[in-house]
């Protein structure tokens, strides 16, 4: 009971060190009950289509949340337990054995556990509602949401954090049971005014250059990627490697060296730094930064990472939204044997039709080669080619608006081509030729290239097709001919719902094309079709029915949940990392108390005590955040080249959304910091 007692008077006299901590384990645990009670409440998933993958994906994020939760509340513990070493040490001269005083801190860290856990739990509940709507709203899903509680997610809840919390009391309990008397009153020291040599120049410039390469090889990638053709196509993979490599060592090079050699170099401009406390503040901020090299370092790389992920969410589904519109831009295309029975069903299920388009396609052999704007061969084709003639094409326009007018002489062709499949896209696009294995026709001039497919890329063969006039069309000798029906009609539940039943009644159905000959020269590469018992490798499929929005639900079910998941692991990570920031700052201010009260002993005013600290405390914060975004900038700058959808409006927003949490934190900081260091 003695030993309880002063557990609990030890947690009330240290709780206002401990708060950031318990807040950030207490707005984890929130999380992870949310997540958990979503994913084990069947009444709010059941009308989702996406039931099970909504569920596989809550809990799969709950157990990263854990991991990441327990790796920060073990550093906070030791770190904890590092500030306390005299306390041991003093309990250890009054006779108290070491058992007594592992079991005095179990119990200080089961008592904060207990808190923590009690207003997760408490706020969690509260607000589980709330977030299970915010879910549904971004994956655009109107269904009634009532209060969630599930005692299977609280007993989930209970039971990890339970151990979790247990296991860092016997770690503590462990680590100061190993402590000898000696070293619990021996604090290391920070030889912060050291001359710097020739190492520190020599690992600041390096951390310099990399930082540099790796920048401009990001920026200028099509460029900087032709420098390592010997490597092939692996060149794609390999320079991201080197960037990566590069941004890793520079980063921690410059928190290592250069931040020191530029500190110094201000310091020794007497012009800039003989001004007010300058001098003071340099030589406080030069110790807060080398002593928070490796935090700073993990924030930076964990910034760079996380808004790089949550920007390239946002490329990656515009990314997927382009594959669509290309694949699919109409509501649903079916092959002519199936048109009649498709048009029958929308009519019983009282969908009205507003326009109704048909064409012919005529699949032959072609050849042709591009260059792509990174310098490699990657648009190198060679097999069947789906043909539409200009007449088709113009007629399509009135359903599918994106389609350029176009004018073709007898010798010239339109390239239809995926763009996203292309890295950086066509560098030359147009007047080279493609080359036909027919008898009347043998080459035609591109005049351009277009990712927009009349009737979707889905219909054309190998996602591959040109367009071409009529007069060609019409004497060109087709190896196969396909008839694609479109269907425009608008989107509504109904017709989603319809169309899903098109696609199960007929989504297996489609044309198997394959090579008459194996490996043919090109003057002998003819197609035909086959059954299903006959399909290899080289077989190329078009499906018969294709339907665009049963699409768009999926495309925006997996954008919303990815959004949602990545913003609340980005909470935590800013509470874990803001909260460890602050308290390695504010665990500073009692040795530097001494420092200030002589300063304002010698005259010094407390508002220049004040803005020294906020100046200080803005640069440890805000640095780490501010170099995080450059990375991340220029690592969704690669991603563009690659996907060429480059849409940072998402990561942008995200990156002031961190700043903002990080000034709300440098802030408070700084004024417990003040409060801590003025002289009573």
């Amino acid at each position: 009971m003695v030993l309880l007692r002063l557990a609990l008077k030890n947690a009330r006299i240290h709780f206002s060190r401990y708060l950031a901590y318990v807040l950030a384990c207490t707005v984890a645990i929130i999380i992870y009950f949310t997540f958990t009670v979503m994913a084990t409440t069947p009444k709010l998933l059941q009308d989702i289509a996406q039931q099970q993958q909504l569920k596989l994906a809550l809990q799969i994020t709950s157990f990263f949340i854990v991991l990441f939760i327990a790796a920060f509340m073990v550093y906070a513990n030791l770190f904890f337990v590092q500030q306390r070493r005299q306390e041991i040490g003093l309990y250890n001269l009054l006779g108290v054995t070491r058992r007594q005083i592992g079991s005095l801190f179990f119990l200080e860290n089961l008592i904060l556990g207990l808190v923590a856990l009690v207003l997760g739990l408490l706020f969690g509940i509260l607000l589980s509602k709330l977030f299970a709507m915010l879910l549904l709203r971004l994956i655009a899903v109107a269904v009634p949401t009532p209060l969630l509680f599930s005692w299977s997610a609280v007993g989930q809840t209970v039971t990890m954090f339970s151990l979790i919390f247990v296991g860092l009391a016997l770690l503590d309990a462990s680590v100061i049971y190993r402590y000898r008397l000696p070293e619990l009153f021996h604090q290391p020291v920070l030889h912060v005014g050291e001359q710097l040599n020739y190492r520190h120049y020599f690992w600041g410039g390096c951390g310099g250059l990399l930082l540099i390469y790796a920048y401009w090889s990001a920026q200028n990638y099509a460029q900087a990627v032709r420098q390592y053709h010997f490597f092939g196509v692996a060149a794609f993979l390999i320079l991201p490697l080197l960037i990566l490599v590069a941004v890793l060592l520079g980063t921690f090079l410059f928190y290592r060296a250069s931040l020191a050699l530029i500190l110094q170099y201000l310091r020794r401009r007497k012009s800039f730094s003989y001004q007010g406390l300058r001098l003071l503040t340099l030589a406080d901020l030069n110790q807060r930064l080398r002593q928070n090299v490796n935090i700073s370092w993990l924030v930076t790389i964990l910034t760079a990472i996380t808004l790089t992920v949550l920007g390239s969410i946002t490329m990656v589904y515009a990314g997927a939204q382009s594959i669509l519109n290309d694949a699919q831009p109409v509501a649903l295309t079916v092959d002519r044997q199936l048109s009649s029975v498709v048009k029958k069903e929308l009519s019983q299920a009282q969908i009205p039709i507003r326009r109704t388009q048909t064409a012919t396609l005529k699949i032959i052999a072609a050849r042709f080669k591009i260059h792509s704007a990174i310098g490699l061969n990657y648009g190198a084709n060679r097999g069947p080619v789906s043909v539409i003639s200009q007449t088709d094409y113009q007629a399509m326009r009135q359903i599918q608006s994106n389609l350029p007018a176009i004018n073709l002489g007898d010798q010239q062709a339109i390239l239809l081509l995926r763009k996203v499949g292309y890295a950086g896209q066509a560098a030359d696009q147009s007047g080279f030729t493609v080359y036909l294995n027919t008898p009347q026709v043998k080459a035609l001039k591109v005049q351009q290239i277009l990712n927009a497919f009349p009737y979707g890329s889905s219909n054309y063969v190998d996602e591959t097709g040109l367009v071409v006039s009529d007069h060609t069309f019409q004497r060109l000798q087709a190896d196969i001919q396909t008839h694609p029906v479109a269907f425009d009609f608008a989107h509504t539940k109904q017709s989603e719902r319809v169309s899903n039943q098109i696609m199960q009644r007929y989504g297996e159905r489609n044309y198997q094309i394959q090579s008459t000959k194996v490996r043919p020269k090109f003057s002998e590469l003819h197609f035909h079709l086959v059954q299903p018992q006959q399909i290899t490798n080289e077989t190329y499929a078009i499906t018969w029915t294709n339907a665009r929005y049963p699409q768009v639900r999926g495309l925006r079910t997996l954008f919303g949940l990815d959004t949602y998941i990545s913003g609340f692991v980005s909470l935590i990570f800013i509470m874990a990392t803001g909260s460890i920031i602050m308290l390695k700052q504010l665990a500073t201010a009692a040795e530097n108390r001494e420092q200030y009260v002589l300063l304002t002993k010698l005259g010094v005013s407390l508002k220049a005590i004040r803005r020294s600290i906020y100046v200080q405390t803005g640069m440890t914060f805000l640095l780490p955040i501010i170099l995080g975004m450059i990375n991340a900038y220029f690592a969704l700058h690669i991603l563009n080249v690659w996907l060429n959808q480059l849409d940072l409006t998402f990561a942008y927003l995200i990156g002031l959304f961190y700043l903002l949490v990080y000034s709300i934190y440098c802030w408070l900081t700084a004024r417990v910091y003040y409060r801590l260091i003025r002289p009573k």
